[in-house]
């Protein structure tokens, strides 16, 4: 019997939880020319891209990266504001640069001993990069130092079109949904999500976009915070477990959660 409560208690909690009104509180606006925004980090720097030169702004100060050579800016992560990553997928390369982005690490996947063919990549713990492999459809942690692999997921059969990493769990997003993997290359989770336009992390938060709403979960899926879109278009969001930043139209709007607890 009180098994049965427990479990019914957790269930009506689940869909409580789901239900639970919810909304967004406009802070600030703000006019970026950018042809594309990358995001906000933890001291509330600015970083986005124009031409395909990487910018970050830094109160009155402005830093930029920039290699022709390399072709177009595919990805970046922000995970570390001291160690960023540059994605630049034409080229098949990974950059580092610091806080003023200055370059401290190249790797060209074309001239490593193992060749290998990226699609997504991201910044791990250590001397460590998530790397998903395309020539054996394989997520890998990948040692930069080294220039070896550490570890590697089983390949998989389901088309990838997203990626998100933090320094120990990797998502791969599907047509159909979610893959969360460890730092192990295990299979640790995965759930249904058709309706999904894009998605965004932070720490073990994820932020999923649809056509009407943003909805935010944790570790379990089943426990989701529902927010209405703003009225504005948009395919470029950041969220960093305070606020919201949507950039739409050359402008960057803020907004805070406002989460109403019945």
């Amino acid at each position: 019997m009180n098994r049965f409560f427990v479990f019914f208690f957790l269930n009506a909690f689940a869909l409580a939880l789901c239900a639970q009104p919810s909304g967004l509180k406009l802070v600030d606006r703000l006019a970026v020319d950018a042809d594309e925004f990358w995001g906000v980090d933890t001291y509330q720097h600015l970083y986005f891209s124009k031409n395909n030169v990487f910018y970050k702004t830094e109160k009155q100060k402005r830093f930029q990266f920039q290699d022709l050579q390399l072709g177009e800016l595919e990805g970046v992560d922000l995970l570390n504001p001291l160690k960023i990553l540059l994605f630049y997928k034409d080229a098949n390369t990974i950059v580092i640069v610091d806080n003023r982005l200055n370059e401290i690490e190249r790797v060209n996947f074309n001239f490593i001993p193992d060749f290998k063919t990226l699609d997504f990549a991201g910044i791990s713990k250590d001397n460590l990069f998530w790397i998903f492999n395309a020539e054996v459809q394989q997520l890998e942690l990948f040692n930069y130092e080294s220039l070896g692999t550490r570890s590697s997921s089983l390949p998989l059969t389901k088309e990838i079109i997203g990626f998100r990493s933090n320094y120990n769990f990797s998502w791969l997003r599907h047509p159909e949904g979610f893959l969360k993997f460890n730092i192990n290359g295990s299979l640790i989770d995965e759930f249904k999500f058709e309706e999904a336009v894009s998605f965004n992390i932070f720490k073990n938060q994820v932020m999923v976009q649809t056509e009407n709403y943003l909805e935010l979960f944790d570790k379990n899926p089943e426990f989701k915070i529902r927010f209405k879109k703003p009225e504005i278009s948009f395919n470029q969001f950041y969220f960093n477990g305070e606020n919201l930043y949507i950039y739409s139209d050359k402008v960057l709007y803020t907004y805070q959660y406002n989460i109403v607890n019945n």
